[in-house]
């Protein structure tokens, strides 16, 4: 724990007053002002990163003066902030139901509606002794935080990228689930032996349409293309594993599918088709937008 004196070395004269932690946070919310909606929360989490503070020591050793080397690290992250830049990148992590998960350019931040998929998850297998495939588990948040809610189950988690699935890889070991989550590299199903079957699906995958109008400026340009953009509709991805996602899944079983409120019908016509004796669910999340589509199998398919 840093003395009340100073965090790092200080260099001012009697002439210049040397810059605090408080004044440095201050500085940087001013400056996010522009192009956050929560600047002061931000300028908050940047500072902690370059003096290695959590948040309450942040404001609890505001007093403290902060070193140049410092002062001007917190700067540049707060210039690389304002060109958009995620501050989940910025910082090397983000805090998804409770776990710290890293992330940086090779994966998308994870979100709240994210968290809302994997509640949907939770809620159907508490306390069931389920074998649940995560597809399209980038940083390997949804993975991480099903196998903290749901002791008694195992995790597959599948990527196409090498790079997510390094990410994913060193979420899983820092989490202590590397005996609970297999991680494997691969398009789709064809990362798994063709005789492994499962009670759950989670897929989290691409379904942004490529010219969607609404996606965010600074999502386009700095999270991963291949794990955002599904095609002209942003279903490409999804129509793939739904052709072969019904001999993967058990009955009863069900797969949870996250996608956008512009395209979610879609994907449910898309998935009743596949699984004609499935019940098909879309539901809203806290915003009331259509975001998951659950299928559910009570039956054996025919044929």
């Amino acid at each position: 724990m840093p003395s009340r004196k100073s965090v790092g070395r200080v260099h001012s004269t009697a002439a210049e007053k040397p810059l605090t932690i408080a004044g440095a946070v201050e500085a940087c919310r001013r400056r996010l002002a522009a192009v956050s909606d929560a600047p002061w929360l931000e300028a908050r989490l940047l500072t902690g990163h370059v003096t290695g503070l959590d948040a309450s020591a942040v404001v609890a050793y505001g007093d403290n003066a902060l070193d140049h080397g410092r002062a001007q690290r917190l700067a540049d992250l707060t210039s690389r902030r304002m060109t958009g830049e995620p501050i989940a990148y910025l910082v090397g992590f983000k805090m998804f139901r409770g776990l710290r998960i890293a992330v940086d350019e090779r994966v998308l931040v994870p979100r709240q509606e994210t968290e809302e998929l994997v509640q949907a998850v939770v809620d159907d297998w508490r306390g069931r002794a389920a074998n649940i495939l995560d597809m399209g588990t980038g940083s390997g948040a949804i993975a991480c935080a099903l196998a903290d809610a749901l002791p008694r189950a195992q995790f597959w988690a599948v990527d196409a990228s090498p790079e997510a699935i390094a990410v994913a890889g060193a979420n899983v070991e820092a989490n202590l689930f590397l005996d609970r989550i297999t991680v494997l590299e691969g398009d789709l199903f064809a990362a798994l032996p063709p005789d492994l079957t499962f009670d759950a699906i989670v897929a989290n995958l691409p379904y942004v349409a490529t010219e969607d109008p609404d996606l965010a400026a600074d999502v386009r340009e700095h999270e991963p293309a291949l794990a955002l953009f599904g095609g002209v509709d942003g279903l490409d991805v999804y129509r793939r594993m739904l052709a072969t996602a019904p001999r993967y899944l058990r009955t009863p079983g069900s797969l949870y599918c996250e996608c956008g409120p512009h395209n979610a019908y879609e994907l449910a016509a898309l998935a009743r088709a596949a699984f004609t004796n499935g019940r098909i669910d879309v539901r809203e999340d806290l915003s009331d937008r259509a975001r998951i589509v659950i299928i559910a199998l009570d039956q054996p398919l025919p044929g």
